[in-house]
């Protein structure tokens, strides 16, 4: 059976995809500033207390990723309800991200049963990094986001000649590159279109 819109219908349909498509560029802002934020704070504390010679130095990381994991699923679920139309653009993005949460748990897993070192897990999760944001910014068509995946890979590849001393820093300054000056540049495009 087929159904036949009529232009004004037609035109309405459009209109909510470009809606859709203004709110992801200001919520996917928010998700890399959260996440960048977070792992910047949870790597740069991690670093300082393992110099401090504090026992728990890891402590940051749970803790961060707990907190960012809940206002994750509140904001999505917020999003999920507000989003009228869920275009291919959604899915490929949703499943990519579910992709990489699940990536980055066995990685996380193997790491805590010592099946790789931690120093050999946080190379793989900053190339992990590239890999989520690549796809991203070639899906939403933003260079920030592409190049920042691309120094991700970079700054793994080095990682992998440097001491494990500068895995933490290599994490932080991945993260800086790949997820805020990006989240910040979306922030901005959002706010200056007038969709914030």
């Amino acid at each position: 059976m087929e159904t036949k819109f009529t232009e004004q219908q037609s035109l309405q349909v459009i209109h909510e995809m470009i809606e859709n498509t203004k709110a992801k560029f200001r919520d996917n802002g928010f998700f890399y500033l959260l996440w960048g934020w977070l792992v910047l704070i949870a790597s740069i504390s991690h670093f300082i207390m393992l110099n401090m010679g504090i026992e728990y130095a890891w402590l940051p990381w749970p803790v961060t990723m707990f907190g960012g994991g809940i206002a994750s699923g509140i904001a999505g679920y917020r999003l999920g309800k507000k989003t009228n139309v869920k275009t291919f653009f959604d899915t490929a993005i949703i499943s990519l991200w579910i992709a990489f949460t699940i990536t980055l748990f066995i990685i996380l897993i193997a790491s805590g049963v010592g099946r790789i070192s931690w120093d050999t897990a946080n190379v793989l999760i900053i190339a992990l990094y590239g890999l989520g944001t690549f796809i991203s910014g070639s899906m939403m068509k933003f260079k920030p986001l592409i190049w920042g995946g691309i120094f991700s890979w970079i700054m793994a590849v080095i990682g992998l000649f440097l001491s494990s001393y500068y895995s933490l820093p290599l994490v932080a300054i991945s993260i800086i590159v790949a997820y805020l000056i990006p989240g910040y540049m979306l922030k901005s495009r959002a706010k200056s279109n007038g969709y914030v």
